[in-house]
């Protein structure tokens, strides 16, 4: 299997597309170990129907289309029954925190090993920035990982435009010493420690979750938990 990723600063788990590039058809692998979580929004396929608060690991890619037109996307988890890879179609922006106000599309129609789930003949604009979020739709979080085609009457360009931004900073984050740096969690468990260390420096934390403090790391980087025991 194959997963995108870039490595922004110190951050080694982002999944994100860092170039452009054009497929009229694309088709890639993934998995979801690792990976930064979500809280879940609702789906009723085609359909966002709500936000939700179930924490799902997810996988986001931003794209755009050549052509406006009707676009169709497919993913299918590489587990076993009990698994299911879904997605999300995020319009003009991805605020993982509360994704429902930019989901324009979603699918979980899958069920796994033999049926992937499907979204068929989407309309997207040329030029517009919209976002694939793919994500385990399991309540145990046991999806290892998917596989990914979509197609349409145009390219799919994977990449953000120049000026892109997949999580801006919030503007609540507040500027925190870290004296001298600090293990990293994907989560604010200490059983998701990851294999770096934040280094020691000034750090924007986003907010605080029991014993661990949020750290925003870059425009295009993936957040990391620190013990709030580390920031002076």
């Amino acid at each position: 299997m194959r997963k995108f990723f870039i490595i922004v600063g110190i951050v080694v788990f982002v999944v994100l597309a860092s170039t452009s590039t054009a497929f009229a058809a694309i088709a890639f692998s993934g998995t979801f170990a690792g990976d930064p979580t979500m809280p879940v929004v609702s789906i009723s396929t085609p359909n966002c129907s709500a936000q939700g608060s179930t924490p799902v690991r997810y996988d986001a890619f931003p794209f755009t289309v050549t052509v406006t037109g009707l676009y169709s996307f497919s993913v299918a988890s590489t587990g076993g029954a009990g698994t299911l890879a879904s997605l999300y179609i995020m319009d003009s922006g991805f605020n993982p925190a509360a994704a429902f106000g930019n989901c324009i599309y979603g699918a979980n129609n899958g069920i796994a090993p033999a049926t992937p789930t499907t979204l068929n003949n989407v309309n997207l604009n040329a030029g517009t920035q919209y976002y694939l979020v793919i994500f385990d739709d399991t309540f145990a979080q046991t999806t290892p990982g998917y596989n990914l085609n979509a197609s349409g009457v145009g390219d799919i360009l994977l990449g953000l435009g120049a000026d892109g931004c997949i999580d801006p900073l919030p503007t609540t984050a507040t500027i925190r010493n870290v004296p001298l740096g600090a293990p990293a969690y994907y989560e604010p468990d200490l059983g998701t420690l990851v294999d770096f260390s934040l280094p020691a420096g000034n750090w924007y934390v986003t907010q605080i979750s029991g014993d661990f403090a949020q750290i925003w790391i870059a425009c295009n980087g993936s957040r990391i938990w620190i013990p709030t025991s580390a920031l002076g």
